[in-house]
């Protein structure tokens, strides 16, 4: 197989994963907070790049982004580096991997499009993908594999800087999963609060969708906070906290492989 070199990146609101493919395989993979972006020199490997581009002449790049602010900075950064302009996911060219039944397409992320078809091309539908970011979304894929829509919620982090932020006493910190259920002190109670909170959020939600299909949901969750939580939400099959950049490599390999 000949060598197919390209680059996906997923822009969140919070993080950046910037990830180097090779024959459609994630060969080096790099996260990076969102508002530090330009600050980084994010396409890390310049000897690599410069090895790829003598047999290529010019990388690709695909981009699945919901900052629209830094997108002409990645216009500007892939073409000066990689020698080609990007492609970003948009509603108009995942149309040959997913329909979505919506009336105004153009409202679903650029994240939860290629979340779902990471979803549907890698694992099973009908199916539910619960990404735990800085929204908590549930993007829900229906029996013959279309987008049916979703949900959002605040993100746990979200919550926790509101808490703090909207209170006089209250400190910000960080998630953890404490042994007791009850808190013995303020720090220990919200965590407790927010940690338990979400558990019950999203499994009377996945619960709640069900009720809606025959056959029963494959749950697959993503995002910062997924590792974490997800084992003690028992409707969740698996955790995948690549499963945006396996949507772009799954776009990429249906629209522009030559």
């Amino acid at each position: 197989m000949k060598n197919n070199f390209f680059y996906a990146i997923d822009v969140g609101n919070s993080d950046t994963v910037v990830a180097l493919i090779k024959n459609y395989k994630i060969l080096k993979i790099n996260r990076y907070q969102t508002d530090f972006l330009k600050k980084n020199n994010f396409f890390n490997n310049l000897r690599l790049i410069k090895k790829i581009l003598i047999s290529q002449k010019n990388i690709k790049c695909i981009i699945s982004s919901v900052v629209p602010q830094l997108n002409f900075y990645l216009k500007k950064k892939c073409f000066s580096i990689l020698k080609k302009k990007p492609i970003f996911v948009s509603y108009k060219n995942i149309s040959k991997v997913i329909k979505i039944n919506l009336k105004n397409k153009k409202e679903v992320g650029a994240d939860r499009i290629v979340n779902t078809i990471a979803v549907k091309q890698i694992y099973k539908y009908p199916a539910i993908v619960i990404d735990f970011g800085t929204a908590t979304t549930f993007d829900v894929i229906n029996n013959k594999g279309d987008y049916e829509g979703g949900l959002i919620a605040p993100g746990i982090n979200l919550s926790l800087q509101n808490l703090f932020k909207k209170t006089s006493k209250l400190p910000l910190v960080k998630l953890k999963k404490n042994s007791n259920i009850i808190g013995k002190n303020t720090k220990n109670a919200i965590q407790n609060g927010l940690y338990w909170g979400y558990v019950g959020l999203v499994t009377h939600i996945i619960n709640k969708v069900q009720k809606k299909f025959k056959k029963k949901l494959y749950c697959i969750s993503t995002g910062g906070l997924s590792k974490m939580i997800y084992k003690d939400i028992k409707l969740i099959n698996t955790s995948n906290q690549n499963l945006t950049i396996y949507g772009l490599i799954e776009v990429y390999k249906i629209n522009y492989c030559e």
